[in-house]
């Protein structure tokens, strides 16, 4: 339970922190944005990572710099663990497993993670919270609400946004806090993944796994792409060692992993989404795996027009695209225009001539924005001193650009474009000459976009994602206060959009202002 003085103490922890680094100068600003996450601890780590995804949000050099959190964490000791397992099972490591490796060997900011055997003798990872961990959270959480409201105050970064990441923030972290979540995340992964041999989730046993405690099998004949990465630095020869000893081809696995982030996403809606070097292996036979399923993403149907706009990137259609962008953003904004033409009737018709002249505009316009940014991406593949243009600057740029059309994309969007570009960024040190392009046509090349549509209508999962809530005839009186507050919120947003459109564009153009007089 969190007291007043676990958050005063946490508070002056924190602004101690914050002013040891504003006194250094001499690291760049982005680094000491990710030591203050690093030392902070706690939440903020998670706080880091999840402001890592968001380049749409800050500028991707931070973002970039945020991605060194995943390795930066302090050991706990080993008897405050075992404690915490004791707690959760009821009986010592030593126990019930034939063997258990006091050493963990990995760090993370919520847990740590031991080898061990089971009594038969199979080889198991057993994952430990660290203990009081929680308590620490519901503290940063409270801290991260105050920070949140204060930024919206000061209007340092967009209202709607800054609020919309501190949300998600606290329910991904709560997830986080429950194992009982990853080994569910993992069961579902591991059954989409049954009909694609070369895709490896290692099983969880769900008899030795609690809410803070999770059993996994131990993957320990294969070869985690962090270390294949440190190895290819120092020897570029490796690269044929794992090929000729283990049938590794680390160019055919980049291609694969782009594939199968985009197989995950696409066709299950469900998606490891922090595959990061130390969160991925590689297995003989050209096998590919994933560790760590606390960070999942899941979407619906709304990824219908994700998937054309990625298809009319990879076939450079970008009339194509454009369309999709605002399609996607119309959809996004639906409940809350439908609200806006309810509750305001006559304003919104005013509006509504206004409306469809911007989007002629706005379509013409963002097909140039795209154009711009994308054809000296697709035209420095043809030259023949080609050097790789990172996708995590394009997306990054097309991100930024769809804020100047008022669109906001949601989470499970941002994390996909994020998630593309760690694969990317694998990719390139595992390939040499990787082109992302190609590897978004192989995956079209297996799921055509209708073929791929279809399979998405069908998934019959997605009704239950999308059913919309009960109707109120049974809140009480205080959740209909709320609500009504929400809705009130929600007109605020769609008018606060709607009229941010129109007045930047009216500067510009006869037409908008001609219809305004109207």
């Amino acid at each position: 339970m969190m007291s007043g003085l676990d958050f005063l103490t946490r508070f002056w922890d924190i602004g101690r922190i914050s002013i040891r680094l504003l006194l250094k100068r001499e690291v760049t600003p982005e680094v000491r944005l990710r030591l203050f996450f690093e030392q902070a601890g706690g939440a903020f780590v998670k706080l880091g990572q999840i402001l890592s995804l968001r380049h749409d949000l800050i500028p991707p050099r931070y973002a970039n710099e945020l991605l060194n959190l995943l390795s930066r964490i302090r050991v706990s000791p080993y008897s405050a663990m075992r404690q915490v397992f004791i707690d959760e099972i009821g009986q010592p490591p030593e126990a019930v497993f034939q063997k258990f490796e006091s050493k963990p060997i990995a760090s993370a900011s919520i847990s740590q993670v031991y080898r061990a055997r089971l009594s038969d003798g199979t080889p198991v990872v057993v994952k430990i919270q660290r203990p009081a961990i929680r308590q620490v959270f519901e503290t940063d959480f409270l801290l991260a609400r105050v920070l949140g409201r204060l930024l919206s105050f000061f209007r340092l970064f967009n209202t709607f946004q800054i609020q919309d990441v501190v949300k998600e923030f606290i329910a991904w972290s709560r997830r986080e806090l429950d194992f009982r979540e990853e080994l569910t995340n993992s069961q579902i992964l591991a059954r989409h993944s049954e009909s694609h041999p070369r895709t490896i989730i290692p099983r969880a046993y769900a008899e030795w796994s609690t809410e803070r405690v999770l059993v996994s099998e131990d993957m320990a004949e294969v070869f985690s792409v962090e270390t294949v990465l440190k190895e290819l630095e120092k020897n570029p020869k490796y690269r044929d060692e794992l090929l000729t000893n283990h049938s590794i081809h680390t160019e055919e696995l980049a291609y694969y992993f782009v594939f199968d982030i985009m197989r995950q996403y696409f066709i299950d809606g469900f998606f490891h989404a922090d595959p990061h070097p130390a969160n991925l292996f590689f297995a003989s036979n050209n096998r590919l795996g994933y560790f760590d399923f606390g960070i999942i993403g899941q979407v619906g149907k709304t990824r219908l027009d994700l998937l054309r706009i990625i298809y009319g990137i990879a076939r450079r259609d970008l009339a194509f695209s454009s369309k999709h962008f605002l399609h996607f953003a119309k959809t996004a904004m639906a409940d809350e225009v439908d609200l806006f033409k309810l509750k305001e009737p006559d304003t919104y018709k005013r509006y509504a001539k206004v409306v469809d002249k911007l989007e002629e505009i706005m379509l013409d316009n963002l097909q140039l924005d795209l154009e711009g940014i994308l054809t000296p991406w697709y035209e420095e593949k043809t030259l023949p001193n080609y050097q790789h243009l990172t996708s995590s600057l394009v997306f990054s740029k097309i991100l930024l650009k769809t804020r100047d059309y008022q669109i906001y994309l949601p989470r499970e969007v941002v994390i996909f474009f994020r998630t593309l570009v760690i694969a990317d960024m694998v990719a390139v040190k595992l390939a040499p000459g990787f082109d992302i392009i190609r590897a978004l046509n192989s995956f079209f090349a297996s799921y055509p976009l209708g073929v791929a549509e279809e399979l998405i209508m069908a998934q019959t999962q997605e009704v239950k994602l999308e059913e919309a809530t009960d109707s109120t005839a049974h809140f009480s009186f205080e959740q209909l206060l709320e609500v009504k507050d929400a809705e009130k919120e929600q007109l605020g947003v769609a008018k606060e959009r709607l009229i941010n459109i129109i007045s930047a564009y009216a500067e510009d153009y006869e037409e908008i202002r001609q219809l305004l007089k109207a």
